[in-house]
């Protein structure tokens, strides 16, 4: 399991804002700049071989084999950054700190290709650029706070752009915040804002567990708590269900209906990111002490049948796990046997209809408490190891805890209903 529990330091927010600038030069400068970087790091990549262990399973067996897999070995020393800077910099006609965006953007896209490489979701073919963008170095940034203003210096000592957000819909949110990296694009830019974050102000761990209908957490002072995902299941569904007939008569006419599916994409995605923002906008509200521990999940290995595969390619797990930890502190914990380990002694359970899991011992569960339950506690240990001190699990830890439905994200969270549940219930 990939690790991914870094402590943060900072709490990030992004914004979009939309500019009348004609960019259109820098633009694909800096996209040629970027691609050129990552050629010349491509050629010198060092690349080892290295004996490596593999298995699959044969009736209900391991098998193991041994393979010479080639690693790629980055070249990351200082005279190799220098002569790659002094290089790109030839003819180019515009700040000297965009050539450190570009190298520094080139540098993230292969390290973002070698984790991939190694997990075997990508080959040996090296990372192109398509879409034109800009990243803007702090040094190139000047913000006023007070008058809301940013200027960016585009060619020094005498091109700028100036970016007002005074009257943007976001300033009262951003007040205290100091200006980090904008992304720069040929009609819009996304701003970013950072603040410090004292990691040791939260008080509370939450457990989630993802499911295909639903988000079950596990509060240790509110006990089990479900959130309805049906809406945005349904959302996708319906969309799924147009760009599936779309795709079934493309021949026909492939320029109307491509211009057709780019406009159902559009909208599918739009609506699914407004969804989780304003879930996890929700969320971190509701619970702004807390720490959400979240499954570190594969959908790769979860996949059993065409059905089932195309159900679980409508969650959105990691997208809501990713967009929560721009508001909150979001870890990740090993996701095997949380829906089988029994919440009171620790044995392994047996499935029974529907919800329900039942220890020999202990009596019956819901299964989606039960994972809640166990994430939540394995949370509890990991806090303990990045944090120190010492962590406290609730009295109860049966299935007949206070149960909070946060009904309906979609409108606006206005009621929930505090009911007992039983843990037999499906």
């Amino acid at each position: 399991m990939q690790n991914k529990n870094k402590l943060p330091s900072e709490i990030v927010l992004t914004y979009k804002i939309k500019h009348n600038y004609d960019l259109k030069n820098l633009l694909d400068g800096f996209m040629s700049t970027s691609q050129k970087a990552v050629d010349i790091i491509w050629e010198n990549i060092n690349w080892k071989e290295k004996q490596v262990k593999h298995r699959f399973k044969s009736k209900n067996k391991y098998k193991y084999y041994t393979t010479t897999r080639l690693i790629p070995e980055i070249p990351k020393d200082k005279d190799f950054k220098r002569e790659l800077r002094n290089y790109l910099l030839n003819g180019w006609n515009f700040a000297s700190h965009y050539v450190d965006g570009a190298i520094k953007v080139a540098y993230s896209t292969i390290e973002s290709w070698k984790s991939n490489y190694l997990d075997g979701k990508r080959k040996r073919n090296k990372p192109t650029f398509k879409r034109p963008f800009v990243r803007v170095k702090n040094t190139l940034i000047k913000y006023d706070k007070e008058n809301g203003t940013i200027r960016i210096t585009i060619k020094a000592r005498r091109e700028y752009l100036i970016l007002d957000i005074k009257n943007e819909w976001f300033f009262e949110k951003i007040k205290g915040f100091d200006i980090g990296e904008i992304i720069l694009k040929d009609s819009e830019a996304l701003i970013t804002f950072k603040k410090p974050l004292n990691i040791f102000d939260k008080k509370v761990v939450i457990g989630v567990d993802s499911n295909l209908k639903s988000l079950d957490l596990f509060h240790p002072e509110e006990g089990w708590i479900r959130i309805d995902l049906s809406e945005l299941r349904r959302i996708k569904n319906v969309y799924d269900v147009i760009i599936d007939k779309l795709k079934s008569i493309y021949k026909k006419a492939p320029k109307r209906i491509g211009i057709l599916l780019k406009k159902y994409y559009n909208r599918r995605k739009n609506r699914v990111e407004d969804f989780i923002n304003k879930l996890t906008s929700q969320l971190s509200k509701l619970f702004p002490d807390a720490i959400f521990i979240f499954e570190d999940l594969d959908k790769l290995s979860m996949y059993k049948n065409s059905k089932f595969n195309r159900d679980l390619d409508r969650t959105s797990w990691r997208e809501i796990a990713k967009r929560l930890k721009y508001k909150s502190i979001v870890f990740y914990v090993n996701p095997h046997y949380t829906s089988k380990t029994c919440p009171v002694c620790g044995s392994k359970m047996e499935s029974q209809e529907g919800q329900v899991v039942k220890c020999e011992k202990c009596g019956v569960f819901n299964r989606q408490f039960v994972g809640s339950f166990n994430i939540f506690k394995r949370g509890v240990k990991l806090v303990k190891k990045l944090l120190g001190g010492v962590g406290v699990l609730p009295e109860r830890s049966d299935g007949n805890l206070k149960t909070v439905r946060f009904l309906c994200p979609w409108l606006g969270w206005r009621s929930m209903i505090y009911s007992p549940m039983n843990p037999e219930e499906s």
